[in-house]
């Protein structure tokens, strides 16, 4: 079994930028603010909030969005309800469900996989309604047998509930999973259930401060199947 982070691992999150940029050019009746300062900062701020939040009471990545936007807007003495607040971040979410793109190579290994008999599966930060608009516009439903998303479990990864719920569906033990994910924090929970972990590089700037190394190491995801198969060779000679 073979479970995959989805953002930044299999779909690209570049043009969340242009969604969250538009949405409030769209939104918004405000002078003398730059929009594209304004929308780094609330990216920023809602990283922040992500991960002060994934440690406290769950609040689902909506909730996030809108509280950052708002934190960040009173920092411009700017202040909206909390509908146009929603109503920007759902419009921002929606349209990055039309706009998303899969990273290179996504689909062929995705398909190459499945023909080696590999059962593939979703572990993600994520809300139901994003997962399923991103999967049905790239076509990817047929491919995952299990899906664990946060919204639905209440917690976000590096928590192992996440990963122990995806081992409990696959009714399969941990020895014979591998999680593919894009960063450290993103394994942590992986290896705290016994999972063989794989980091696929994107060029962002690794998280080596929290003191966690994957088992493997790929600079794209054309590099699955063979580490995969090496992997199994690996754990039938034991």
């Amino acid at each position: 079994m073979i479970f995959f982070d989805l953002g930044q691992t299999l779909v690209e999150l570049s043009s969340l930028k242009l969604c969250m940029y538009n949405s409030l050019k769209k939104n918004l009746t405000i002078q003398n603010v730059n929009l594209n300062e304004l929308m780094y900062e609330w990216g920023y701020k809602t990283h922040g909030l992500f991960l002060e939040y994934r440690e406290k009471e769950f609040i689902d990545t909506i909730e996030i969005h809108i509280l950052a936007l708002k934190e960040v807007l009173k920092n411009y003495e700017i202040k909206i309800s909390d509908r146009v607040a929603r109503m920007i971040v759902e419009d921002v979410w929606y349209n990055f469900i039309e706009k998303n793109k899969l990273c290179p190579n996504t689909r062929d290994v995705l398909v190459k996989l499945k023909k080696l008999d590999y059962r593939l599966g979703l572990i993600t930060n994520s809300e139901l309604f994003i997962v399923n608009g991103i999967l049905k516009k790239n076509k990817l439903n047929d491919f995952f047998d299990v899906k664990v998303i946060s919204g639905l479990v209440k917690a976000y990864k590096p928590n192992h509930i996440l990963f122990e719920i995806a081992i409990e569906l696959a009714k399969c033990t941990s020895e014979e999973v591998i999680y593919i994910g894009d960063s450290e924090i993103d394994i942590m929970g992986a290896k705290k259930v016994g999972l063989k972990t794989v980091i696929v590089h994107r060029d962002e700037i690794p998280d080596i401060e929290i003191g966690i190394r994957p088992d493997y190491m790929i600079n794209d995801l054309l590099e699955l199947p063979n580490l995969v198969s090496k992997i199994n060779k690996i754990n039938l000679s034991k």
